[in-house]
């Protein structure tokens, strides 16, 4: 029995091309929203592993959330990522007002850009890479929230498949799962 590259490959391609057809607006919604988040939460993962070297930072462990729910399509995973992360940003502000080479902290562009050059290379990325972080965290929460009214919106066509079900004359209709028997 042999198989070759191409046969997988084929298969593989048939076999995703007939899921996705099988899928409702909102699954390949929620798909598609789930990859953008799981790819998102990887690149602020790589980002707070070398911020790690620089300053305390809990992102990686919140950042586990965000890859598990994305890739088993969990809402309660993707709920926790979101609600995490936002803590994060707090986290990171307050690093940034507090504890950063920044302070204290002004919003004149000129005294902030002079401040900037005083500052050690170390300094200068760490404030940098925090800066990037809590831009690339606001855009996950903002992708994530959007992913858990997705899963709302499922939950709630389900929902109506099912009592359609249960009210259809036809009691071997099959139901929103393909079963044939009503409890």
């Amino acid at each position: 029995f042999q198989v070759s590259l191409g046969d997988v490959a084929e298969m593989q391609t048939s076999s995703t091309a007939a899921a996705s057809t099988a899928m409702t607006p909102t699954e390949k919604q929620i798909a598609d929203r789930c990859e953008t988040v799981g790819g998102i939460t990887s690149g602020i993962f790589t980002l707070s592993l070398f911020l790690t070297i620089l300053r305390p930072d809990p992102t990686l462990a919140v950042c586990l959330f965000g890859l598990y729910g994305a890739h088993v399509f969990s809402k309660g995973a993707i709920r926790s990522f979101w609600t995490f992360l936002l803590l994060t940003i707090v986290i990171d502000l307050l690093w940034l007002y507090e504890y950063s080479a920044l302070r204290p902290l002004s919003l004149d562009l000129p005294q902030l850009w002079e401040q900037a050059q005083l500052m050690t290379r170390r300094e200068q990325l760490a404030v940098s890479l925090t800066l990037i972080n809590v831009a690339y965290k606001g855009i996950a929460v903002l992708v994530a929230v959007r992913l858990q009214n997705a899963f709302d919106e499922r939950e709630a066509e389900l929902a109506s498949e099912l009592v359609a079900w249960e009210h259809s004359p036809d009691p071997a209709a099959p139901g929103p799962s393909g079963a044939h028997e009503r409890s």
